[in-house]
């Protein structure tokens, strides 16, 4: 199956339901203001309905039930297809092109990962080399600019390949302080 075009959103969405089956108002819980993915990348409820509503038309999500409500109506349970799982996961897998997904984009698929107890070492390492080169092009085009603007204009972008660096420089702390510590012999 060929990687769908879905904006991020969606991807979360998709990827919250392969984790298991669940319904709309159990997805924008998590993605709530404040809430575990919404706390990085916010979407409303209203999104996330029309996200299911998007992910049911290009048939990568598809109906399985249903349950009460608290209050209201009955809450219609999807599940990811088979196909979708497996390109949720080739998702995950994949470092973002641009500087600016960093922020987002990334950031998310850290949360998702962490979500399925799944290392992110692979992504981070497929990460860094996709920052080096966006900096060995921003070096390139900063030294071949004619004028202090365009200069100053690389000189910020570069900026922000360091701070994505640092930013991979601290997910890397992290994964080791929860990878397992070797088994100590004693005698």
């Amino acid at each position: 199956m060929k990687e769908p075009d879905l904006p991020l959103a969606e991807w979360i969405v998709l990827a919250l339901m392969a984790e298991r089956p669940s319904h709309g108002f159990a997805i924008a819980t998590l993605t709530a203001e404040g809430a575990e993915i919404g706390e990085f990348w916010y979407i409303s409820r209203p999104m996330v309905y029309r996200s299911i509503t998007r992910l049911v038309e290009r048939e990568l999500i598809t109906a399985v039930g249903s349950e009460e409500g608290n209050r209201g109506p009955q809450r219609m349970i999807y599940a990811a297809t088979r196909s979708a799982k497996t390109t949720v996961t080739k998702w995950l897998s994949e470092p973002v092109t641009e500087l600016f997904d960093v922020r987002a984009e990334l950031t998310c698929k850290l949360l998702l990962l962490k979500r399925r107890a799944t290392s992110p070492a692979r992504l981070v390492e497929r990460q860094r080399l996709v920052i080096d080169e966006i900096e060995d092009s921003l070096r390139a085009k900063e030294h071949a600019a004619d004028d202090h603007i365009a200069r100053a204009n690389y000189a910020l972008r570069l900026e922000h390949v360091r701070a994505a660096r640092r930013f991979l420089d601290a997910v890397d702390v992290a994964v080791d302080a929860d990878a397992p510590s070797p088994a100590v012999k004693t005698v």
